[in-house]
């Protein structure tokens, strides 16, 4: 299952992150091996940039199997401190503008519907790149 850790500091390094998740992934009762306790299968750094604002965001992507140790380590990390910033943990969806159920082309006018937003909120702009990673 993959997992985001949002806004990780600038400064954490794939090290960091990957102590970071570790930290998640290992229980605290020695006696199960570690080969079953589930593995980084892959890890990386996703840098966010807006063009626009100059801010900069980064996120950790993290593959971890099996399903059972990914769902605890979100347990054991969400909230937690990663290089003194405060970071989520949770479930990463990957999502297609292909599967988007709503057509951009046509704007439905507010009678037709009811729908008062005109337009799509996400954030738009942005600038994606991946500076650590391990596949």
């Amino acid at each position: 299952m993959w997992l985001i850790i949002t806004k990780i500091s600038t400064d954490t390094s794939y090290d960091d992150l990957r102590k970071f998740v570790r930290k998640g992934i290992s229980n605290r009762w020695f006696f199960i091996p570690s080969s079953n306790r589930g593995n980084i299968k892959k890890c990386g750094i996703l840098r966010v940039t807006n063009p626009e604002t100059k801010t900069m965001e980064c996120h950790g992507l993290v593959l971890i199997q099996p399903i059972k140790t990914a769902l605890s380590t979100i347990q054991q990390l969400d909230g937690a401190k990663l290089n003194g910033t405060t970071v989520g943990v949770r479930r990463y969806i990957q999502r297609s503008s292909e599967r988007d159920r709503r057509n951009h082309f046509i704007i439905p006018s507010l009678s037709q519907n009811g729908e008062r937003r005109r337009q799509d909120r996400r954030r738009t702009g942005f600038r994606f790149e991946r500076i650590y990673q391990s596949y």
